[in-house]
């Protein structure tokens, strides 16, 4: 009489388990190279717009005829930093620079604020936690 066989061998356990770890190995390299892949391209996309909008806010202030904030440091104020440029452009319009309340730097030009607040503002850059600017001595 032959016995039914039920279960598994301790091979066949030993050897499934082979496999697994096999498989795995081969796997958790490909999702964390795929992190680390999507972790490097948010901090890339964040570094090009960083630049977009300094190469912008210098470019503006370039053509500008007058800074007007933050002020020129003297004596204790000097290297002190600020959360918004206050210049004038091309056109002698006061324009301003900053973060409004919902995390985006915008340029406003002051002189044609009509209705609503903030309507003609120009949107620079967003998810902007934090802008600070600070003048040299001889700009």
């Amino acid at each position: 009489m032959h016995r039914q066989k039920q279960g598994f061998t301790i091979i066949e356990v030993l050897v499934a388990i082979a496999v697994f770890t096999l498989v795995m190995l081969f796997i958790i390299p490909v999702f964390s190279y795929s992190r680390r892949a999507t972790t490097t391209m948010t901090r890339l996309d964040s570094y090009h717009d960083v630049r977009r909008v300094d190469q912008e806010i210098a470019s503006e202030i370039k053509f500008g005829s007058a800074i007007l904030y933050p002020p020129k440091p003297s004596g204790s104020n000097a290297g002190e930093w600020h959360s918004q440029i206050v210049y004038r452009n091309s056109l002698n319009q006061t324009q301003v620079i900053f973060v409004n309340e919902k995390n985006q730097l915008v340029l406003l030009n002051y002189d044609s604020l009509l209705g609503p607040y903030l309507s003609g503002a120009r949107t620079l850059g967003s998810s902007i936690k934090e802008f600070l600017t600070r003048r040299h001595g001889n700009s």
